[in-house]
């Protein structure tokens, strides 16, 4: 079936950033078959079976949310007021505790589904369960596949217990055990469903065993999402133990690749950032949560003169998954560091939400521009509205205007996900009902 977007404004984020104030996207059997002008299409054909008509809409590439914990949004508004070691202790690790596969699902249900709302067609879901809880990441991992959205699924470890509940701490044999398992059970790379490996934070693991279970991402081919000098005490704790940076020490390792995606980057210094660049990893920048908890700002305009590669994620700590929140932040932090308002543009922002993100997880020749075809991963944001009216530049507005309710439609395959608004195949109120049921069992009054 031949599905025509038309009359909409067009940004490609293709490699010259081509854009298409007046365009037409056309989508067949899931590819983007035709993107430009909507006059030059109507002149040479007009045939198709379904056409949007998009004008006075934005269309981009379905964005890409580079890090965040779904499951740990049942826990959202606890522990607003800390900073991030408070935090994990007294709202997150006790959450995760109670957590069972049915809550797990459900979490992860919650966070997609926003996710999708938001105009996100791709996520990089990052989760760790007690030892004796398994199970749990089933539960995740099935309610992804569900919404079916593109999913990487980031399964944290840890191996030292180093102010962390010991529920945490699992063996090496263990961790490579599931890790194992889940790639012949979930990992599914045709679709776009991946499996991560995710030391979560070399604070809390042995580097021996980070090496080795390291090695299962490169024997295949997985990507390492691992959190990276988030918060000041962690990079002094690094340094004290080990006498080294976070990326010296997986440099060391051998494992910084095209894949290696370096999670915050918060006090990144400079031997950090040419160890990125020159072995084309990905910091992920979370600009939200690095704010709620006073982490700081990562160093995004010295990172770029490096020529470091940065996407973006929500985290969790930001109490939402609203991407296009993250963007904003994302564009006008960078510029206090140094005064500079050229620090980050919102062209460049919306590289790292698409693009650079999906070059992160190492599908950028599948998805994350609008380019003859790559699949048909679509989000289509609406410009008539007050906040985003009048509309100059409506790349501008998107970044410094726009929020996740503006989101109109998203297409993934070419399949309407979000249309009028409103989620696809699925009832928000009952998923909302059960959410809440589940964690007044979990958090009684």
């Amino acid at each position: 079936m031949k599905k025509v977007i038309a009359h909409a404004y067009v940004a490609t984020v293709d490699d010259h950033n081509t854009v298409y104030p007046d365009g037409t996207v056309v989508m067949e059997n899931g590819l983007i078959q035709w993107v430009g002008p909507s006059k030059e299409y109507e002149r040479n054909t007009n045939e198709h079976d379904q056409q949007y008509d998009m004008r006075g809409k934005l269309v981009i590439p379905g964005l890409v949310n580079a890090h965040t914990h779904n499951v740990y949004y049942l826990m959202r508004g606890l522990g607003m007021d800390l900073e991030l070691k408070s935090w994990l202790k007294k709202a997150i690790w006790p959450g995760l505790l109670r957590i069972g596969k049915h809550e797990a699902y459900l979490g992860s249900l919650l966070g997609n589904l926003e996710n999708l709302r938001s105009g996100v067609t791709c996520v990089a879901d990052n989760y760790y369960m007690p030892k004796y809880k398994k199970e749990n990441i089933d539960g995740v991992l099935q309610a992804a596949r569900d919404v079916g959205l593109r999913f990487l699924m980031a399964r944290g470890f840890h191996d030292f217990a180093f102010n962390i509940p010991e529920e945490f701490v699992e063996s090496e044999d263990e961790i490579r055990q599931e890790y194992l398992r889940l790639i012949d059970v979930w990992h599914d790379p045709e679709h776009l469903f991946q499996m991560a490996i995710s030391p979560v934070n070399i604070l809390y693991n042995r580097l021996e065993t980070v090496a080795n279970i390291g090695a299962i991402a490169l024997e295949h081919g997985l990507p390492i999402h691992t959190h990276v000098a988030e918060a000041r005490f962690e990079v002094e704790e690094i340094r004290r133990r080990h006498g080294k940076t976070y990326m010296e020490l997986f440099d060391q390792m051998g494992l910084v690749n095209t894949k290696f995606h370096a999670v915050h980057s918060v006090f990144l210094e400079e031997v950090d950032m040419k160890i990125l660049a020159q072995n084309g990893g990905t910091a992920i920048f979370n600009p939200a949560s690095n704010l709620l908890l006073a982490s700081g700002v990562a160093p995004i305009e010295e990172m770029k003169k490096h020529g470091v590669h940065i996407a973006l994620g929500t985290d969790a700590p930001n109490n939402n998954q609203d991407l296009l929140e993250s963007m904003k932040l994302a564009c006008i932090l960078p510029r206090i560091t140094h005064y500079n308002p050229l620090a980050m543009t919102s062209k460049e922002v919306l590289r790292m939400a698409t693009i650079q993100g999906a070059r992160a997880m190492g599908i950028a020749d599948c998805v994350g521009s609008l380019e003859v075809g790559k699949r048909a991963d679509i989000t289509v944001v609406n410009m008539e509205t007050l906040h985003n009216s009048p509309v100059h530049d409506p790349v501008a507005n998107l970044v410094y205007s726009a929020n996740q309710s503006d989101v109109v439609a998203v297409f993934i395959d070419g399949e309407p996900k979000v249309m009028d608004g409103s989620i696809v195949g699925w009832d928000v109120s009952d998923v909302i009902r059960d959410v809440g049921d589940a964690v007044r069992s979990l958090f009684p009054a």
